[in-house]
């Protein structure tokens, strides 16, 4: 009816061009009014298309942002959308966290100070730094294995029982995503299907390679320990849970918004 009315003001005055009840040229400006309501319809579809909760073109989006087809439910695609629609930039940690929980994932971010350690306004002196070595995993420290408190070979003044230290912490260090390769097979010099001047028989030569990602050691001097911001639980320490179907969109996410300069504490439980 909207082009109907239309069409009706702009008629001219005069009994002739009234469009009352059953005249024929009422017929004609409502059929002609039907007609005109397709192109109105595909419009108003076309501007719906740029809001993430009423798009018809949610894949194609999904791929204009980089998101993962993860087993996610409609809604939740939409709200993750949305997530990545609003972020508009910056680095302090509630920015981090709002950003990540409108993606769909429930961590939050936990600054590189302990809490209480705070200096007085103008005293010159600074807080005390979070120990990594607590939070995250021993396969990352490069430094031997510490012990726990009531370990059957824990000793007074034992170099490594240090208190609070767990022997297996749940977190890891996210830094890059950087995945170096390993070369293997290398064609050696005296092996039985070697033959002199073989074409694939050059120096160096190789068969094939394993990619992993590169483990990155934590610090042990303190004075780097103010360059980590965490990410974990609602808690300082315990672990969030994390689909691990989402486990790379959350760490590339994670990389993408926060600073730099810092090494990212994982404490996740992905499953």
């Amino acid at each position: 009816m909207i082009f109907f009315r239309a069409f009706r003001h702009l008629l001219p005055t005069g009994r002739a061009w009234r469009v009352t009840v059953d005249k024929t040229l009422r017929r004609f400006f409502e059929a002609l009014g039907d007609f005109a309501e397709d192109p109105r319809l595909f419009v108003d579809g076309v501007w719906r298309d740029i809001f993430p909760g009423s798009t018809r073109a949610l894949s194609e989006w999904e791929n204009q942002w980089g998101l993962p087809k993860v087993g996610l439910n409609e809604a939740q695609r939409r709200d993750r959308l949305d997530g990545a629609w609003k972020a508009q930039g910056g680095q302090d940690p509630r920015y981090i966290q709002d950003t990540l929980r409108a993606a769909g994932f429930d961590v939050y971010v936990y600054e590189w100070w302990v809490p209480g350690t705070e200096p007085d306004i103008g005293t010159p002196s600074c807080a005390t730094a979070r120990n990594p070595l607590l939070y995250l995993r021993r396969d990352s420290t490069g430094r031997p294995i510490l012990v726990e408190c009531g370990e059957l070979f824990a000793e007074c003044g034992e170099p490594s029982a240090e208190a609070g230290n767990s022997l297996s912490p749940s977190g890891y260090p996210l830094v890059n995503r950087v995945s170096p390769t390993d070369r293997g097979f290398v064609t050696l010099a005296g092996e039985p299907f070697m033959a002199c001047g073989e074409l694939e028989a050059e120096a160096g030569d190789f068969d094939g390679f394993v990619v992993g990602e590169k483990n990155y050691v934590i610090p042990g001097d303190r004075s780097k320990w103010a360059y980590f911001l965490y990410i974990g639980g609602s808690t300082f320490g315990g672990l969030a849970v994390v689909d691990p179907k989402r486990r790379e969109e959350f760490e590339e996410l994670c990389l993408k918004i926060c600073p730099l300069q810092m090494w990212i504490g994982i404490i996740v439980s992905y499953n």
